[in-house]
C-alpha cells in the first residue's frame, strides 16, 4: 500500500507542472504560423505546385503530420484521453523517422541542385544550420522516447523539437514578408529555450530538460556564426562526401 501512494505521488509530481491550456495555445499558434511561413513558398502554388517534386510534397506532409500531432496530443492530455495519447504517442514512431529521412532527402535533393549554381563551399555554408536542425531533431526526439514513462521530461524534449519547427516557420516569415537577411528565427528559438530554461529553475523545478533543449539550439546558432569557417567546411565536406 505504501509502495503504491509512493508511486502515485511520483507521477504526480510530473504530472503537475504541465499546464496544457498554454501548451493548447502554443501549439495552435505554431501551426497558423506554419500556414503563414509556408503559404508564399509552397501552399500558394497548390494545386499544380509546379516547382516541387513528389519529396518535397512527402516531406511537407510529414512536417504537417508532426506539428498536428504536437497539437492533438496536449489536448488528448487535458481531456484524459490517455489511451488515445498512447496510441498516437506509438504513431510517432513512423513519423518521427519518416520526417529525419525526408529532412535528409531534402538536403541532399537541395545540395546537388543549388551546387550547380555556386560553389560546393557555398552551399555547404549554407547547409550548416540546417543540417544542424537535422541532427537537434534526431537528439531530442530520441531523448523524448527514452524518457516517456517520466511525464515531466517526455513533455520538455517533445516541447523542444516543436521549438525547433520554429526555426523554417519563421525563417520564411521574416524572410518572405519582411526581406529580412539574418536568421532572426535562430536567436527567437535560443530565447524562448532559455526564458522556459529559466521560468522552470524559479519554479523550483528541474531546469536540465530545457536547459538541453537551450544547448541542441545553441548548437545549431554557433553552427550559424561559423559556417564559412574552414573548420565547418571541413565538416560539411565530409558529411557530403559520405552521405550525399
Amino acid at each position: 500500500m505504501k509502495n503504491n501512494t509512493f508511486l502515485k505521488m511520483n507521477q504526480d509530481q510530473t504530472i503537475q507542472p504541465i499546464n496544457t491550456k498554454a501548451i493548447i495555445v502554443g501549439m495552435v499558434l505554431l501551426f497558423i504560423a506554419l500556414q503563414l511561413g509556408f503559404h508564399p513558398t509552397y501552399i500558394k502554388h497548390f494545386p499544380a505546385f509546379k516547382p516541387f517534386t513528389w519529396l518535397h510534397h512527402v516531406h511537407g506532409a510529414l512536417m504537417a503530420s508532426w506539428i498536428i500531432l504536437l497539437v492533438v496530443q496536449p489536448i488528448l492530455i487535458h481531456k484524459g484521453k490517455y489511451k488515445v495519447h498512447r496510441f498516437m504517442g506509438k504513431l510517432s514512431y513512423l513519423i518521427a523517422p519518416l520526417m529525419i529521412v525526408s529532412m535528409y532527402l531534402i538536403l541532399r535533393f537541395t545540395y546537388h541542385k543549388h551546387v550547380m549554381d555556386v560553389s560546393p563551399e557555398a552551399e555547404i555554408s549554407n547547409q550548416g544550420p540546417i543540417i544542424m536542425q537535422l541532427f537537434g531533431f534526431t537528439v531530442l526526439y530520441a531523448l523524448g522516447v527514452i524518457y516517456r514513462k517520466h511525464t515531466f521530461y517526455h513533455l520538455r524534449f517533445m516541447i523542444g523539437t516543436a521549438i525547433l519547427m520554429i526555426i523554417p516557420i519563421l525563417g520564411r516569415i521574416f524572410f518572405e514578408y519582411f526581406g529580412a537577411t539574418v536568421w532572426y528565427d535562430l536567436y527567437l528559438s535560443v530565447g524562448i529555450a532559455f526564458f522556459l530554461t529559466i521560468n522552470d529553475a524559479r519554479k523550483k523545478q528541474d531546469w536540465r530538460p530545457y536547459a538541453i533543449v537551450t544547448a541542441v539550439l545553441c548548437s545549431i546558432l554557433l553552427v550559424y556564426f561559423i559556417r564559412n569557417t574552414e573548420a565547418w567546411l571541413a565538416v560539411g565536406r565530409f558529411v557530403v562526401h559520405t552521405f550525399y
